[in-house]
């Protein structure tokens, strides 16, 4: 599959740097998680089968795209999203999320339907959650805005990255002229967003998702619990639910082939 094109769309509410891959119809817009870039779901777009005319986007205040956060709510996000559709001019994509990118699908699915085609909910939950932001924002607190020169190749190599992984690690950092990375996107932008996104309940919203909805679960993710992913089912018996056995909380990037068939499988059962 040939590589994206890359460039940067200006919204009323911001500048969104999006990647988009050429495939067939109907389209896809891909929203990554916390901390994450549009090249986190490189991976899962490659192995689809077939291809799918993509788009991911570096979300508010995360990659290049505009590092303000006037309003950190899940509400908002959901909004850059349906603006990036118009601007795009797409017709109806498929949406899927995942973690955070997954709550703002729940949210764009319940308030504009008549946006997207379907949504994919991969590795979220909609309940309120204390102890997940605060935890959350102590991981956020302890990294470092900006590494010493090759840090980046060493963590790499350190970590045993597949390429397609190594890149989406490398797309987070800019590299400086003295050689040392900068991260991307505003730590303090994550922080208000995971604060504030994860201390209302968005049950309701769930509950209201009409379009054809896929819920996605890592079989060993601590993200999504187990009463929490039943509860979802029971409250909007509408979605098809799947879970990837063994798999933990970043799907995309550690069970690419399987998030894409099961996504291949969920797409050609409605269209």
């Amino acid at each position: 599959m040939s590589e994206p094109a890359e460039y940067f769309l200006e919204t009323p509410g911001g500048r969104f740097r999006v990647l988009e891959w050429p495939g067939s119809e109907p389209p896809v817009l891909w929203l990554h998680g916390l901390t994450a870039v549009a090249e986190s779901w490189a991976p899962t777009i490659r192995r689809l089968r077939p291809a799918r005319h993509g788009f991911a986007l570096d979300q508010r205040g995360h990659g290049q795209s505009t590092p303000e956060v006037p309003d950190p709510r899940a509400i908002a996000l959901a909004r850059d999203a349906v603006a990036v559709t118009d601007a795009l001019g797409l017709d109806r994509p498929h949406l899927v999320g995942h973690s955070m990118g997954a709550r703002i699908a729940i949210i764009a699915a319940a308030r504009f339907p008549a946006t997207f085609r379907s949504a994919a909910i991969v590795d979220i939950g909609p309940e309120s959650w204390r102890q997940n932001w605060v935890d959350t924002v102590a991981a956020l607190e302890r990294m470092s805005d900006r590494l010493p020169p090759g840090e980046v190749e060493r963590i790499v190599s350190r970590r045993s990255f597949e390429p397609e992984v190594a890149a989406a690690f490398r797309a987070r950092f800019a590299t400086q002229p003295d050689g040392s990375h900068r991260a991307l996107g505003s730590r303090e932008a994550m922080k208000e967003i995971v604060r504030t996104q994860r201390s209302r309940s968005y049950w309701r919203e769930w509950e209201r998702i009409s379009i054809p909805l896929l819920l996605v679960r890592g079989g060993a993710s601590s993200e999504v619990r187990t009463h929490i992913a039943s509860r979802m089912r029971d409250r909007n018996p509408r979605a098809r639910y799947v879970e990837l056995p063994g798999c933990e909380h970043n799907i995309p990037l550690l069970d690419p082939a399987g998030l894409a068939a099961t996504l291949s499988a969920f797409w050609q059962s409605i269209e």
